[in-house]
């Protein structure tokens, strides 16, 4: 199941998550080329899902800092300090472990929901 939020998109992990990511990733990378920060948060599928999302943004050109296990106000002050074109968050907030998902930033930190619908 994917389900859009205000802050990203959301995905239960018994489906083929990194193919979801992915997809979303060449969408982002499509619109924000360049430099870009990507973190995750603690859930035992946030490795391979930042793994895929990191591989479609280095295929797509993008040159990828990833920082790793951060809070999502980490990445987004990272991303501007860094003067990134955008940031990849993988997290699914407050949502049970079974989730993951994606939040999508721009260069200020706000939240990318347009990207969402490709």
């Amino acid at each position: 199941m994917i389900i859009p939020s205000l802050s990203g998109i959301r995905f239960t992990t018994d489906e083929n998550t990194a193919d979801i990511a992915a997809r979303y990733a060449a969408a982002f990378a499509g619109t924000y080329r360049g430099k870009i920060v990507i973190g995750r948060d603690g859930r035992p599928s946030g490795k391979a899902i930042a793994k895929a999302v990191i591989k479609t943004l280095t295929d797509c050109g993008c040159k990828v800092t990833d920082l790793g296990i951060v809070p999502t106000p980490t990445l987004t002050m990272a991303l501007v300090k860094l003067k990134a074109k955008g940031g990849v968050m993988v997290t699914a907030s407050h949502n049970p472990i079974e989730w993951n998902g994606l939040k999508l930033f721009d260069a200020t930190g706000d939240y990318l929901n347009h990207v969402l619908r490709a």
